[in-house]
C-alpha cells in the first residue's frame, strides 16, 4: 500500500500536533474519505494512555496526522473506542485516573485517601 500520499499531506498541513488530533482527524478524512476516523486511547510508552484521534485505512493500516506530539512518535499501542463503554466525566483528583459519573475520585480507595487526607489537614496548626 502507498501511504506516501498520507505522510505528503501531514508534511505540508500539520503544524503543531499537541491537542489537535481531534481537529486533523477531520481534515485529513475529509482530503482522504477512504479513511475512517478512529477514537480511543494511545499508549505512550512515556506517557502512558492518552484520550486519542487516528485514522485507518481499509486495510487496517493506522494513519496518526499527529503521532508527533508523543514521545513515542506512534510506535505504543492504539486502543479504539469500543461504542457504549462508560465514558469518564473527569479525572480523580487524588491519582489523576479517570473518574465517572460526576465523582471527582476513580474509586473507593482513592475516595478515602481524599477524606482522610482532608480531616488530617484541617487538624494542622499553623
Amino acid at each position: 500500500m502507498d501511504t506516501k500520499k498520507y505522510a505528503d499531506w501531514i508534511d505540508q498541513n500539520v503544524t503543531k500536533t499537541y491537542g489537535k488530533c481531534e481537529e486533523y482527524t477531520e481534515l485529513m478524512a475529509k482530503a482522504f474519505p477512504e479513511l475512517t476516523r478512529v477514537r480511543g486511547h494511545y499508549h505512550c510508552f512515556d506517557w502512558g494512555k492518552r484520550e486519542h484521534w487516528w485514522l485507518v485505512t481499509k486495510e487496517g493500516q493506522i494513519i496518526d496526522p499527529t503521532s508527533a506530539q508523543f514521545p513515542s512518535k506512534g510506535l505504543g499501542n492504539y486502543e479504539p473506542w469500543i461504542e457504549g463503554t462508560k465514558e469518564p466525566t473527569g479525572k480523580c483528583i487524588y491519582c489523576g485516573g479517570y473518574a465517572y459519573d460526576g465523582n471527582i475520585w476513580c474509586s473507593d480507595e482513592c475516595k478515602q485517601k481524599l477524606i482522610a487526607y482532608h480531616n488530617f489537614q484541617g487538624k494542622i496548626k499553623s
